[in-house]
C-alpha cells in the first residue's frame, strides 16, 4: 500500500477540513494508507480520530495564507511575517524531519497557502497533488498572489482545484484537473431526525425557517443575511433565522474609536447590534457538528456571501433536498441553476433577497421542486464516488510515474 501524508492548514471545522475528511475515509484502503497532519490543534483532529484515521500534529506552524477568505492587509503586517517566518521555518526545519519520519509515497496539500511543505517535498522527490480550495486574493500589487501561483505551478505534479473559477491562474497548465467538492450521502440526506435538533436548541417546529452557516464572517454575508431577514419579518412575522457557527459576542460598545480604525470590530459590533434588536426570531446554533439535521429542519438554505468562493452548504442544501437562495457571484454560479435549483440574487438588492426568501418560505410547491432539482444537480455533479475516482486517478498516474523513473 502507499502511504499518502496529507496536510490540513486551519483551525475550525469549516468546508475544507470537512472535503478532505470525506475524501481519507472514502479511499481505497486495500491502496492506500492515509495520514493527515495538522498545522494547528482544533475540533477537527478529534473528528478525524473519530473516524479512524491515522493523525499527526499538530506541530503550531503558520501557513502563508493569501486568498480571497483570508489574507492579511496593512492592518496585520505582524501577522505576514509571522507567517513568512513559519513559512521559512518550515522549509528549514519542521518539514524536513517530518517527512523524513514519515517516508510518504505521496504528499497531498489541502490549501494554495502550503508553500513551505510543498517546496519541501518536491526537493525530495516526493510527488505532490496540491488542492486549491479558494480563489487568490489579488492583495495591493498582486505580489503575493505571483508568489503563489508562480510556487504552486513550478512544484505540483497536479493541480486540482474544487472549480473552474478557483482554476483560473492555472486554467491553462497540463497539471490542472478540475474536481469538485463532494458531498457524502451517509450523512447529508432527509433522513437526518430532527428530534432531539429542535429541544436542543429550542428551535419552534412550525414556524418557517432559514439557515445561514458560516458564523460570524463578512466574506460570507453574516451581516447582510441579519439585514435581509429584517425584511423578510415585515411580511413573515413568525418566521426563524438559525444561524450556525462562531457569533462571540465582543463587548467593544465603549471602544467607538477602535471601531472606526478597525472595521472587523465595526462589523462584529453591527451584528451584535443587530441580534439585539431582532431578539428571538434569530436561533444562534453555534458551532454544530449536525448540519444534516439543521437542514432538514429548515426551509430554505442562504448564502449572502460578499466575496464569492465554493460553499460547501449550497451542494449539502441539494443532497437535503433544500431550495437556496445564493449570492449572484462566481463560483456560486456553479453550484447553482438560476430559477431551476435556488435563486441566485445580487448581494446589494437586499429587497429582492427578501422578496426570493418569502418566496419560498411562502409556496411549498416552488421550495420542493427546487428541492428535487437541486436534488438530481448535486448528484450528478457533485458526487463523492466520482471525485475519490478522479483523485486516485491522479494518484495512480503520480505513483506510476515515479516508480518508472
Amino acid at each position: 500500500m502507499k502511504k499518502i501524508l496529507f496536510i490540513h492548514h486551519g483551525k475550525g471545522l469549516g468546508g475544507a477540513p470537512l472535503s478532505l475528511l470525506y475524501l481519507v475515509e472514502s479511499l481505497d484502503t486495500t491502496k492506500y494508507t492515509p495520514i493527515v497532519l495538522f498545522l494547528h490543534h482544533s475540533e477537527v483532529i478529534e473528528l478525524f480520530k473519530e473516524r479512524g484515521i491515522q493523525t499527526v500534529g499538530p506541530v503550531n506552524v503558520y501557513d502563508f495564507a493569501h486568498t480571497k477568505i483570508w489574507w492579511f492587509g496593512w492592518r496585520h503586517a505582524h501577522h505576514l511575517a509571522r507567517a513568512i517566518k513559519d513559512t521559512i521555518k518550515t522549509m528549514l526545519f519542521i518539514a524536513p524531519k517530518i517527512l523524513a519520519h514519515i517516508k510518504p509515497d505521496l504528499v497531498h496539500l489541502n490549501t494554495s497557502s502550503l508553500l513551505g511543505w510543498g517546496i519541501t517535498a518536491r526537493k525530495k522527490n516526493i510527488p505532490l497533488v496540491w488542492h486549491i480550495r479558494e480563489p487568490l486574493a489579488s492583495g495591493y500589487f498582486g505580489i503575493r498572489k505571483k508568489i503563489v501561483q508562480q510556487t504552486v505551478k513550478r512544484y505540483a505534479d497536479a493541480i486540482v482545484p474544487i472549480c473552474k473559477h478557483d482554476a483560473t491562474p492555472w486554467a491553462h497548465n497540463k497539471k490542472t484537473h478540475v474536481v469538485y467538492n463532494a458531498v457524502h450521502e451517509k450523512y447529508f440526506n432527509e433522513k437526518s431526525d430532527v428530534t432531539s435538533f429542535f429541544a436542543s436548541h429550542g428551535v419552534p417546529k412550525d414556524d418557517p425557517k432559514i439557515l445561514f452557516v458560516g458564523g460570524l464572517s463578512k466574506e460570507k454575508g453574516t451581516l447582510e443575511i441579519l439585514k435581509i431577514f429584517q425584511k423578510v419579518l415585515i411580511k413573515i412575522p413568525n418566521a426563524k433565522l438559525l444561524l450556525a457557527g462562531y457569533l462571540h459576542k465582543q463587548a467593544l460598545s465603549w471602544k467607538q474609536l477602535i471601531h472606526r480604525i478597525y472595521p472587523a470590530s465595526n462589523y462584529a459590533h453591527q451584528i451584535h447590534v443587530l441580534l439585539e434588536e431582532l431578539g428571538s426570531s434569530v436561533i444562534q446554533l453555534g458551532s454544530i457538528r449536525n448540519i444534516p439535521a439543521a437542514m432538514t429542519a429548515s426551509n430554505v438554505i442562504v448564502f449572502p456571501a460578499t466575496v464569492g468562493h465554493f460553499a460547501r452548504p449550497i451542494i449539502e442544501a441539494g443532497f437535503m433536498k433544500r431550495p437556496v437562495v445564493v449570492s449572484a457571484l462566481a463560483p456560486l454560479d456553479e453550484l447553482v441553476i438560476d430559477d431551476k435549483t435556488g435563486f441566485l440574487v445580487a448581494i446589494n438588492n437586499h429587497q429582492l433577497w427578501a422578496e426570493k426568501l418569502c418566496l419560498l418560505l411562502t409556496d411549498k410547491l416552488l421550495a420542493q421542486r427546487m428541492g428535487n432539482a437541486a436534488y438530481a444537480f448535486c448528484r450528478e455533479k457533485f458526487s463523492l464516488p466520482e471525485q475519490v475516482q478522479k483523485i486516485e486517478k491522479i494518484y495512480t498516474e503520480l505513483l506510476t510515474k515515479e516508480s518508472h523513473e
